[in-house]
C-alpha cells in the first residue's frame, strides 16, 4: 500500500512519541522535529486556512478564505496544549480531545450525532515541511504567552 510522505512522517513521529510515554517523567526524551521556520509556519497557518477558526497570540495574520467560523485564540489560554508534543497531537489528530468549551459551541444536532472535531484532517493536505514549520510557529506563540508551557 502506497502512503503519502506526510502520513509516513506522522506515523514515525507518533511511534516515537508513544514509545516515550512508557518512560518515567525523568527518563522521557523531549520529542522535537528537526529544524523549522517560524515565518514559514505562519504562512502555512494562513495557507491551510487555520485562520478560519483560529487566531494566534502575538501574531497579525491575514484574513481567512471564506467566512470565519470560530474565534479560538491559540497560545493565549491553556486549554489542551501544554507542551510541544501536545501541539503535534492537536494538529495531526484534532479528534484526540474535545473539551467542555468546544462542547458549548456545538448545537444539539451536533451533539446528538456524536461529537466531531470541526478541524479538518490536515494530514491530507499538509506537507511534512508545513507541519514542522507550523509546530515551530505555534510553539513560539505558546512559549511567549503561557507561563509554565513546556514544563
Amino acid at each position: 500500500m502506497k502512503r503519502n510522505p506526510l502520513a509516513r512522517f506522522v506515523c514515525a513521529a507518533s511511534f516515537t512519541a508513544l514509545a516515550a510515554t512508557s518512560l518515567s517523567a525523568e527518563d522521557k526524551p523531549l520529542f522535537r522535529f528537526p529544524g523549522g521556520d517560524v515565518a514559514a509556519g505562519e504562512k502555512a497557518f494562513v495557507a491551510l486556512n487555520c485562520v478560519k477558526c483560529h487566531t494566534v497570540a502575538g501574531a497579525n495574520l491575514a484574513e481567512p478564505k471564506g467566512e470565519k467560523i470560530l474565534e479560538l485564540e491559540l497560545g493565549a489560554n491553556p486549554r489542551y496544549v501544554k507542551n510541544y508534543e501536545d501541539l503535534i497531537r492537536a494538529i495531526v489528530n484534532p479528534k484526540h480531545v474535545v473539551n467542555e468549551q468546544y462542547r458549548a459551541i456545538l448545537t444539539e444536532s451536533d451533539l446528538s450525532g456524536g461529537i466531531e472535531a470541526l478541524m479538518p484532517d490536515l494530514t491530507k493536505d499538509m506537507s511534512a515541511r508545513q507541519l514542522v514549520d507550523l509546530v515551530v510557529f505555534l510553539d513560539r506563540a505558546y512559549k511567549g504567552s503561557l507561563a509554565g508551557y513546556g514544563e
